[in-house]
């Protein structure tokens, strides 16, 4: 009985030594949140442009383009933003109250050369 008890023991300990002590009872489930992605390109050639700056308004999600004018946000929850793309030497675009959800999360932004 003395060795019965004694296995059970060792292994009670082994067991409680991996145990990492985190409950698995937070069961509240998580934020969604999505990728938003695009690309921009010049509006009069059709050219991708490289180094534009796209901001989220009222958060601080900031990205830039990369060299075939695509960029993406993570971690973006769902609803409607104000996006804005700057570039040197054109026009600021603002695409206001998009609509960010799991069905449109693909942008496409043309930046007209400023005179």
């Amino acid at each position: 009985m003395k060795a019965i008890l004694s296995i059970l023991f060792v292994f009670t300990l082994a067991f409680s030594a991996f145990a990492d002590g985190k409950e698995d009872a937070d069961n509240t489930p998580k934020p969604v949140t999505i990728t938003v992605s695009g690309s921009v390109k010049d509006a009069v050639t059709g050219e991708s442009l490289v180094g534009v700056k796209v901001e989220i308004e009222g958060t601080s999600k900031k990205v830039y383009t990369d060299f075939d004018g695509n960029f993406s946000f993570d971690e973006v929850a769902p609803g409607k933003y104000n996006i804005t793309a700057s570039y040197i030497s054109y026009e600021k675009q603002k695409l206001e109250k998009q609509n960010i959800d799991v069905f449109s999360s693909e942008l496409k932004v043309a930046l007209k050369p400023a005179n």
